[in-house]
């Protein structure tokens, strides 16, 4: 009963779209045309550049754009999905459905997402028939199942990933020209993406290992997305939502209300004590609360620090990083101790733990994700290759493991890694506000409550860890180092 109202509605949309001529035409000509126009483009540059092999590295970023542009074209389907219908003067009768919000989101979900895949797949398999055809020995040098399969599944999730952020601009917003103005959001990143891995595909092969690890994070986007959606789709906010003005006032009351008193996600504004800030009760009632509230968060970034060690070991065992050797040529090298160079390692700190969780905001966490596990990576690579070379886990040596940690990791270590985590859990907790707001919480109330609570830490606990951190590693930390490794 379930899918088969989502059916009913995906059903309702599809045969709108494949009934108007208006989007049968442009999508025929990217399906058909724009292969064919491509294919042509590659014979060409054989001809000009008189080097088939050069050309042939071409072959998979053409197939790939074959599908991406379809797939770009095609997300005004998915941008009118709800204010579309509202400008129609239909959204009523559509919402009027008795079906839950959640059937009608995944219905309308599935009806923008499937023109746009279809395009795309109907296109890379034209592509690739016709230049089998046409230019076989460019065929077989420039593709193989792998490339293939890892375009396949690129372009999939690609699709997926603007179809579900269309589909929830389309919801939010009151007019077909916000939406499309709101469409770069989803554009812009996706189409840099795209280049990225154009670049990647004309490097070495190597450059493939790379292409096959970006498809698990776009399908971790493309969840987070659809979960966000359905987490903030209210058919009854739809029909009421009028020109919405931007009231900063409101912003900034609602900010300082969440800042100056500490209550439990979900906790509306007018059912606060209204006290005032104070650094006694934070330190003595709220952290122990807001730890706990966070220990789902906090969890994430030891997975994360956990993740970086196993990466970093395997790493060190297995590959040779030049830009990670680095730190193995510079070991025993001991760092001039000073107050300027604990100013500077204190600069970075905070410079990492701001960018990294106000920018989490716009990428689900991932980046403050990714500060504790790069961090316990590097560790984990030094030592490991240390090891790999022969150096001893129990014993004191200039090729110890051991050793390195004892005098390049565990004096300051003690303070920052442990900051570093919580720094990664609040920027994780700030991540995850867009994606599923607690209840009596709007979207916008749980970013504003998680950047309140981010302030807080950041001022009273992170930013003295920091200050702490950072001094030891740049007064007693060269010392040890010395002590240890001479010089």
């Amino acid at each position: 009963m379930y899918w088969t109202s989502v059916r009913t509605i995906a059903q309702r949309e599809l045969n709108e779209t494949i009934t108007d001529w208006r989007i049968l035409t442009p999508t025929f000509i990217l399906t058909f045309i724009l292969p064919l126009v491509l294919i042509a483009g590659t014979q060409i540059a054989v001809d000009f550049i008189d080097t088939a092999g050069t050309v042939a590295k071409l072959v998979p970023f053409v197939m790939m754009l074959v599908g991406f542009i379809p797939t770009s074209f095609s997300i005004i389907t998915a941008l009118e999905a709800f204010v579309g219908e509202r400008e129609r003067n239909s959204l009523e009768s559509l919402l009027a459905m008795p079906i839950s919000d959640a059937q009608l989101y995944l219905g309308k979900l599935l009806s923008s997402l499937f023109p746009p895949l279809f395009s795309a797949f109907m296109g890379m398999c034209f592509f690739t028939v016709i230049l089998r055809i046409t230019a076989p020995d460019l065929f077989m040098m420039g593709l193989n199942f792998r490339y293939a399969t890892i375009i396949l599944l690129l372009i999939t999730t690609k699709a997926v990933v603007m179809v579900a952020g269309a589909v929830i601009i389309s919801s939010h917003t009151t007019s077909i020209r916000a939406a499309n103005l709101l469409a770069s959001f989803v554009l812009l990143p996706t189409t840099a993406l795209v280049q990225v891995e154009g670049i990647l595909m004309l490097g070495n092969s190597g450059g493939w290992d790379v292409l096959q690890l970006i498809v698990p994070f776009l399908i971790v986007v493309a969840i987070a997305l659809i979960r966000t959606g359905m987490g903030s789709f209210n058919r009854e906010e739809i029909l009421s939502r009028e020109h919405e003005e931007l009231s900063w006032r409101n912003i900034v009351m609602t900010f300082m209300t969440f800042l100056r008193e500490y209550q439990p996600a979900g906790t509306q504004p007018d059912q606060y004590k209204g006290l005032t800030f104070s650094p006694h009760r934070f330190y003595r009632y709220e952290i122990p609360n807001l730890l706990r509230e966070y220990r789902i968060p906090i969890l994430v970034a030891v997975i994360a620090a956990v993740s970086g060690v196993v990466a970093g070991g395997y790493i060190g065992q297995h590959y040779n990083v030049p830009v990670l050797s680095f730190y193995l040529e510079n070991i025993g090298t001991t760092p001039e101790p000073g107050f300027f160079f604990s100013l500077y390692i204190f600069g970075n700190n905070i410079r990492v733990s701001l960018l990294s969780n106000i920018l989490s905001l716009f990428v689900f966490g991932i980046f403050a994700f990714l500060v504790p596990a790069v961090a316990f990576a590097q560790i984990s690579f030094v030592a490991s290759m240390l090891s790999q070379r022969g150096g001893s886990w129990f014993g004191f040596a200039a090729d110890s493991p051991l050793q390195f940690l004892t005098a390049y990791v565990l004096p300051h270590g003690i303070v920052e890694l442990p900051i570093a985590i919580l720094g990664a859990a609040m920027g994780i907790r700030i991540g995850a506000s867009l994606l599923s707001p607690p209840t009596g919480f709007t979207v916008g109330q749980n970013v504003l409550w998680a950047f309140a609570q981010y302030c807080k830490v950041w001022l009273f606990i992170l930013l003295p860890g920091f200050l702490i951190g950072s001094l030891i590693e740049g007064l007693i930390t060269p010392h040890i180092i010395s002590a240890l490794y001479g010089g």
